[in-house]
Formats: structure tokens, sequence, C-alpha cells
């Protein structure tokens, strides 16, 4: 395997790094936007209020930060955590939003610098799988 073809693959590391960055992100716009409490978010988000606890200290979600600060990125945030603070949750449609801004977060080799931290040897000037999936 050469140095332009990564062991992760996007979605892995999609998963370990941005969706929670996501996450934190919409977490802190819940709390400070719409006054939601840890414990409605952990419920909004499929999670547990320790995980929002840890969203909002910046415990987790934070090795992707750069990428959610993308100016495209931070109006699909807004606009997942103003369709969450609504009374009925279309939940088809938060999910799609997520997947969106997960792709273009990708497409636009947010996560480079990322993949990097967990596979030094990879050359980034050379590989081009979030370009290709």
């Amino acid at each position: 395997m050469n140095e332009a073809t990564p062991k992760l693959l996007p979605e892995e590391l999609a998963v370990k790094s941005a969706l929670p960055a996501l996450r934190a992100s919409i977490a802190k716009e819940l709390m400070e936007k719409h006054g939601m409490t840890q414990t409605q978010i952990a419920d909004l988000l499929g999670v547990t209020q320790t995980a929002v606890s840890y969203y909002l200290r910046d415990k987790r979600g934070f090795g992707a930060r750069d990428s959610v600060q993308e100016e495209e990125v931070r109006k699909t945030i807004t606009e997942i955590a103003l369709m969450l603070s609504q009374k009925e949750v279309n939940r088809r449609a938060v999910a799609t939003k997520f997947t969106e801004a997960l792709l273009y977060i990708r497409r636009h080799r947010l996560l480079c610098n990322v993949h990097k931290q967990f596979e030094p040897q990879l050359d980034l000037t050379a590989c081009d799988v979030c370009d290709t999936s």
C-alpha cells in the first residue's frame, strides 16, 4: 500500500471525528440559542446526557472542530438545530442534513489534517479517496 492509499475509509474518519464535531456544534447551538437542557439535547441527538456534557465542554468532538467552522457547514448546523428545536421533529430531514454536512466535509477535504493525525505516513497531496467516494 502506498502513501496515497489510506487505511481508514472516509466513512470511518467521518464517524470518528466529523460526526462528533457536528453533534458538539449542534448541542452548543441548541443550548445557547434555543435554551435547551443537556437532557433534552441528548434525547434529540440520540446520545447520552454525559455525551452532551462532553460536547459542551469540548471533551468530545473537538478533533475535527475546524471542519465544522466552514461557512456552509455552519449554515447546516444552524438548520439542524432549528429543525431539532421544533415541536414536531422530522427525523428523516434531520438525517438528510447530517448526511449533507458529512458529504460536504469530505468532498471539500476538510478532514485531511485529521486523517493525517491517524495516519502520519499518508501523503495528503496524492490522496484522493474522499474526492472519489
